[in-house]
């Protein structure tokens, strides 16, 4: 059977997973370890390193426990994740703290559930990953290129590397928020971010949360192993 052209096989592999469907061809520019982690079927668990910073305030407190999110924390990792056709569940174990979200995909946008909210985000490709979809050229290994055409431009996003640079990975940008249900204003979640990146051969991430007049929700960052 003939094979289909590389960049009709970029088109067809892009439509398989959470989010592969979210980022359309896109998804074929990702670092290794993105397309790895994110392009897997079924159950599997990885292990790494983090750092967990909480806010000390008494409304900081409240709000991260009805979100659910993790406790301080400086040490292993665990993150189990369990990918189906239509959805993942992703459980996130800090040692004696986890953090359990559900996502979705939507009309592009990845929508992720923690406690009672839920929350919309676009997906953008950073650093050369959004210059090499601009311009439509991706090398494979082996040397080989793939052409893929894409009507989304990147939106420009702040830097959120430690050291200032900007590693080829994904920013998730925030859009909507619901709480039980009913939609609360995107302007006071703007300081929600997060920012996927490979780094020396691994996948590292790097996710803050803060709120107006509230301060600093949570912020969590390190790395995994996902493997060859």
């Amino acid at each position: 059977m003939q094979q289909p052209p590389a960049r009709d096989a970029a088109r067809l592999g892009a439509r398989e997973g959470l989010y592969p469907r979210a980022l359309g061809v896109r998804f074929v520019f990702l670092p290794p370890t993105l397309r790895r982690i994110h392009g897997s079927a079924g159950r599997r668990s990885y292990r790494g390193e983090a750092q967990v910073e909480r806010g000390q305030g008494l409304c900081a407190r409240l709000f991260s426990r009805i979100a659910r999110l993790p406790k301080a924390h400086a040490g292993p990792i665990e993150v189990e994740i369990d990918a189906r056709a239509r959805a993942e569940t992703w459980t996130r174990r800090f040692g004696k703290s986890a953090m359990r979200s559900r996502l979705i995909e939507r009309d592009g946008l990845v929508l992720e559930r923690l406690g009672p909210m839920r929350f919309g985000f676009a997906l953008d490709l950073v650093g050369d990953l959004a210059e090499a979809s601009a311009s439509g050229v991706m090398s494979l290994d082996g040397g080989a290129q793939v052409t893929v055409v894409s009507a989304v431009a990147p939106a420009p996003v702040e830097r959120l590397g430690e050291d200032g640079s900007e590693e080829p990975g994904l920013s998730w940008r925030l859009v909507r928020v619901r709480a039980l249900g009913l939609p609360l204003p995107a302007r006071w979640f703007a300081g929600v971010r997060a920012r996927e990146f490979e780094r020396d051969g691994r996948y590292h991430f790097d996710v803050a949360a803060q709120l107006p007049a509230v301060g600093l929700l949570v912020r969590y960052r390190g790395w995994l192993d996902v493997g060859e």
